[in-house]
């Protein structure tokens, strides 16, 4: 009797530290960020400032938001979310899979035209352009417009400027919008559609001409915590993405603050 009342008490101790050592395991793992291909050098550096003001530095991975939040609905380990859309926030929010109580939305972008650097390329991008006969026969990257956000937009802007037909099967669909820019880098494409902000980050393009805004819908960054995952410290991380310095970084890399 001696022997089982010690066992069940031994049982009860060890259910109780349990726990405890869960959350100190936890509060050892990094944080796990899922973001928008586009958001890569913004994100880099603002790793290394959280990083540099005391707290592990959070593991990001990077693709299309379509990629992401599928990943996340099937459990992939994230943390954080940021979409380059709203809709594939919607998305998970409509799965009840991220904090609504923290979902904001503080970036845009703009959406453009680019060509391989050494390109003499040059096009005004106006109701009725000609770029089917721009592309000189070739190729058109972007992010693949079924998924992608880039594409998306980008299929709307050449709708909205009556030139979807004439270019679709020149298209070339990337995975991501980084995809479709390293199309344009490699002159494996005569030009792409990409953000502002990945022009800006590359050596390898130019700027051909801007989309105008009201060709496609408004770019939007949503950010939210992911439920399920390490919510305190993700909650904290998006606190430090809206901080005077963290805005001064997007800034940078060419987004707009809202």
């Amino acid at each position: 009797m001696r022997l089982t009342r010690r066992l069940v008490a031994g049982l009860l101790v060890l259910a109780c530290i349990a726990p405890s050592c869960a959350e100190a395991q936890d509060s050892t793992k990094p944080l796990r960020v899922y973001a928008a291909s586009s958001l890569t050098d913004a994100m880099k550096q603002l790793g290394d400032m959280y990083e540099a003001k005391g707290n592990k530095k959070p593991v990001f991975v990077y693709a299309s938001s379509s990629v992401l939040a599928r990943q996340i609905e099937q459990g992939a380990p994230a943390d954080f979310f940021l979409s380059a859309d709203e809709p594939w926030m919607d998305y998970l929010g409509e799965r009840r899979l991220i904090d609504p109580a923290t979902r904001k939305s503080m970036l845009s972008n703009r959406l453009v035209l680019v060509a391989p650097k050494d390109s003499t390329m040059d096009v005004k991008l106006t109701a009725g352009v000609d770029l089917y006969g721009a592309l000189k026969g070739g190729k058109l990257a972007m992010g693949d417009p079924d998924s992608v956000p880039a594409g998306k937009y980008g299929k709307a802007a050449m709708q909205s400027l009556g030139v979807w037909s004439q270019v679709e099967g020149s298209v070339v669909r990337a995975e991501n919008v980084r995809a479709a820019l390293v199309f344009v880098e490699r002159g494996e494409a005569n030009a792409g559609i990409v953000y502002l902000t990945d022009q800006v980050a590359s050596k390898g393009v130019r700027l051909v001409d801007t989309f105008p805004a009201i060709s496609h819908p408004k770019i939007s960054y949503p950010m939210a915590v992911v439920r399920g995952g390490m919510e305190a410290e993700a909650a904290k991380f998006e606190a430090f993405l809206q901080t005077p310095e963290a805005r001064t970084v997007f800034t940078k890399f060419g987004f707009i603050l809202e």
